[in-house]
């Protein structure tokens, strides 16, 4: 960063959360955070009683404000997450659906919210408590403890279970009980499959959530025998849409990737991968 401010280096990637206000504030457009291939998500046990009703998890998820945990727990290192798929990823022609209630305001999708919880008893007169579980770390601890302010204002009590990363994953692989637990996942490769192949109900290491939907398996399989793009992309963009319907995973933000580049510097274009061959780039003047 020292480098890129001296103007002895035209672009640099990776930098440091604690720097990237000072950054925006200072160098404007030239500090890029865009989406990277990952989700930070939390996994809703359908098994649950309170999480086996639909409407109830789309209202818990209503209510979180991502922008507040991207900006303010993650110091502008996170992109606040309207679908499972990041955008931008390939193979995905007309990106994830669109979701209406990304497009409301908070308060309304509050009141919408509050609506859906009092038709199924929950208020903060009559509260039900959730265990969110998530492994050790400052921000899955701050990312939790928001959450449960944004949630106890709609009659839902949060109580938290924290492991080490190993321990936490090993509970949730052994399918361990649990209410509402902390995940992420990095793509293998930039297809939305490698996504939404994580619910499919016979994948036994990522189905954390025990989603079992005979019509999304149906058309991921449909997707995997399609070989003609354009369909299958509208294949998977069909299954993502049951997927956030059903949201056996909540999406909060997708992980990004954080770089400096110089007015100077011509050909770079953000994108999902963070991968800029110096064949596209150009220097000015």
């Amino acid at each position: 960063v020292r480098g890129w401010e001296a103007g002895e280096v035209h672009s640099c990637s990776d930098l440091p959360a604690e720097d990237i206000s000072r950054l925006k504030a200072e160098h404007g457009d030239a500090t890029r955070v865009a989406a990277y291939l990952g989700t930070y998500y939390y996994a809703l046990n359908h098994d649950d009683p309170v999480l086996a009703d639909p409407e109830v998890r789309q209202a818990l998820s209503m209510v979180i404000d991502r922008e507040f945990l991207a900006e303010e727990i993650f110091q502008g290192t996170m992109v606040p997450a309207t679908s499972f798929v990041p955008p931008g990823i390939g193979n995905y022609f007309s990106g994830s659906p669109d979701i209406d209630y990304f497009d409301m305001s908070m308060l309304d999708r509050e009141d919408k919210a509050a609506e859906i919880l009092v038709s199924k008893g929950i208020s903060q007169d009559s509260p039900v408590t959730i265990e969110i579980m998530y492994n050790t770390s400052e921000n899955h601890k701050n990312a939790a403890t928001a959450i449960a302010d944004m949630w106890a204002n709609f009659g839902v009590n949060v109580e938290y279970n924290v492991r080490d990363a190993s321990a936490h994953y090993a509970h949730l692989r052994d399918k361990g009980d649990f209410d509402v637990a902390r995940a992420g996942w990095i793509g293998d490769y930039s297809d939305p499959q490698n996504f939404l192949f994580m619910v499919e109900s016979d994948n036994d290491g990522f189905n954390y959530a025990n989603y079992n939907n005979a019509e999304y398996d149906g058309l991921m399989d449909k997707a995997a025998a399609t070989t003609d793009l354009d369909m299958r992309a509208e294949i998977l963009k069909e299954a993502e849409g049951l997927f956030m319907r059903d949201l056996p995973f909540i999406p909060l933000l997708y992980y990004s990737s954080r770089s400096l580049v110089s007015p100077q510097l011509s050909g770079w274009e953000d994108n999902i991968q963070n991968v800029h061959p110096t064949r596209f780039l150009s220097l000015d003047g």
